[in-house]
């Protein structure tokens, strides 16, 4: 009886040890809207074509791809030319609907600008 005791005790502190293992390992919170505009913003920073005027995240997707967990965070941006594109002239208004692919990594997520975007 004396040595089961401690081999019992062993047991349930190696269960409780895997099952910290497995069952702590939750799922990241997606990025958000800021993160969106910062990565706008850094992609569109050089050559500045645009001035972005708003940036409103429309849905997201979270995804585990070859093991990692992927964000897909869909967004819709209103933006002004700063200079002549085409035909059309600066100071024009635009709106369009796009994603943002984020990956996760070790410090975070990491956006299409490759910059880490800590979880909030």
């Amino acid at each position: 009886m004396k040595r089961l005791i401690p081999s019992l005790l062993f047991f349930v502190a190696f269960g409780v040890a895997a099952w910290q293992l497995t069952a702590c390992k939750r799922t990241p919170s997606p990025p958000t809207e800021q993160d969106a505009v910062a990565v706008w913003k850094n992609i569109n920073r050089s050559p500045h074509y645009q001035d972005l005027l708003s940036l409103t995240k429309t849905n997201g997707e979270m995804q585990k791809a070859n093991g990692v967990e992927v964000y897909t965070l869909y967004y819709q941006a209103r933006i002004r030319s700063v200079v002549k594109l085409g035909n059309h002239p600066a100071g024009t208004e635009d709106t369009y609907s796009s994603n943002y692919p984020f990956r996760w990594t070790e410090k975070g997520w990491m956006g299409p600008d490759h910059q880490i975007y800590p979880e909030h």
